[in-house]
């Protein structure tokens, strides 16, 4: 009998040696409520002789290495289980087959699971090393964003990675799905997105989520990227037709992150550009002509400035308005030939008058000469030579003479003019 033991003893390290339990996968991470599958085989020297089969858990204050025997989650012998795991598990049951299904996991089953078993052999029990890692995750996702920066300030150009996670695991075996403001990115399927150079249109709010499933959806949080004003235009209000005397507002929009603080306002005209203001509106109270010409704004923040696109304003005048623009304008269009045509008239009857004066002139003289001609001496003057008055007769011509006529008053009537005076 001795014998047999001390053979028993030499021959049971052995048989143990050939023990072995492999565990498929490692580790696992499920959702709540989730069931998950904890693959096992197991081998001895002589199955035939198993006495029992069980999964445990260590507990909280117990090792994690299986070395100590904790609660049972599956035991053969039923009355065995825990109660918190009672019509909780399934268990393959057959030829070294020691794989078990937990289903309905919660939280507080994370932890190390182990297999082992036992034989009738007073030494005969045996504990699979390693066992499997059970983490739950915890939902809702979240989302959370990583970059470079140490100000952690997005700027375009950036390297942003965002990250769909949840509390304690992020399970990967099923398909993810991401969402920018509320609309699917259908390229993105994992549970990390990476965004290498980041521009203005990649702002946002993003949320993930398990792309068969819309009950797990993370809250969306902002991707904030900070960029210069873009599309910066120039709205005019109100819109239509500009009609003289009315009063506008033009405003500077743009897209900016930060939003635009400085605006800048310009007018062209006539090649010339002009400074006209600095406010986000422009307004001009009684609109008229003088307000015609191209307008053109800057916005700027932080991050840079843009200059709009240029807008044309042309403000119409009021029909009535045109008419008699239209007639002043031909009335004095008028007035101007009117006088310019008085003033040829003038100027040639003046050329006329300083030519026609030199003829005038020597008329005048022929006719004193004609006169003088017609004197002679009076019959009178000659009897009376003492007298100191000398009297001569001027006869008149008749007026069929061809020479001019002199002062008369009548026809034949003597003209008397003293000629001398003698002492």
């Amino acid at each position: 009998m001795l014998y047999i033991n001390i053979l028993l003893q030499l021959l049971l390290p052995a048989a143990v040696a050939s023990w072995s339990v492999s565990y498929y996968p490692r580790s696992i991470c499920a959702f709540e409520r989730a069931s998950v599958d904890f693959s096992c085989m197991f081998d001895c020297s002589d199955c035939r002789t198993l006495k029992k089969t069980y999964w445990f858990k260590p507990g909280a204050h117990q090792k994690q290495d299986g070395s100590q025997v904790g609660i049972s989650v599956y035991n053969s012998e039923a009355a065995k289980i825990h109660q918190m795991y009672k019509n909780r598990t399934a268990y393959a049951n057959r030829d070294k087959n020691c794989s078990l299904q937990l289903h309905n996991v919660s939280k507080s089953d994370t932890g190390m699971y182990f297999f082992r078993f036992e034989t009738y052999s007073s030494r005969g029990k045996y504990t699979g090393p390693g066992g499997i890692n059970l983490n739950v995750a915890v939902l809702p996702f979240r989302v959370t964003v990583k970059t470079k920066k140490v100000n952690e300030q997005i700027h375009e150009g950036d390297s942003v990675t965002l990250t769909c996670s949840t509390e304690n695991c992020t399970p990967t075996q099923e398909p993810f799905a991401w969402f920018k403001n509320q609309h699917l990115i259908p390229e993105a399927t994992d549970s990390v997105l990476q965004i290498t150079s980041v521009s203005h249109d990649d702002f946002g709010n993003y949320s993930c989520g398990l792309k068969n499933s819309s009950t797990t959806s993370a809250d969306e949080i902002l991707l904030d990227v900070r960029y210069s004003p873009k599309n910066v235009k120039i709205a005019v209000l109100p819109s239509g037709k500009i009609q003289e005397g009315n009063s506008l507002t033009l405003i500077c929009k743009s897209d900016a992150n930060p939003a635009a603080t400085n605006y800048s306002w310009f007018m062209i005209k006539e090649a010339y550009v002009s400074y006209i203001g600095s406010d986000r509106e422009f307004s001009i109270k009684s609109a008229s002509q003088k307000d015609d010409g191209q307008y053109f704004c800057t916005a700027k923040n932080d991050m840079g400035s843009q200059n709009s696109t240029v807008a044309a304003l042309k403000v119409e005048v009021p029909s009535h308005r045109n008419f008699f623009l239209t007639a002043t304008a031909v009335f004095l269009f008028l007035m101007a030939v009117l006088l310019v045509m008085f003033g040829l008239i003038i100027r040639r009857r003046k050329q006329f008058t300083s030519k026609k004066q030199p003829k005038e002139q020597t008329s005048a003289v022929s006719v004193t000469e004609e006169i003088y001609e017609n004197l002679r001496k009076s019959p009178e003057s000659e009897e009376n030579l003492t007298t100191n008055v000398i009297y001569v007769d001027l006869r008149h011509l008749s007026s069929t003479s061809d020479r001019p006529r002199c002062n008369s008053q009548e026809d034949g009537t003597m003209i008397y003019s003293l000629l001398s005076y003698k002492d």
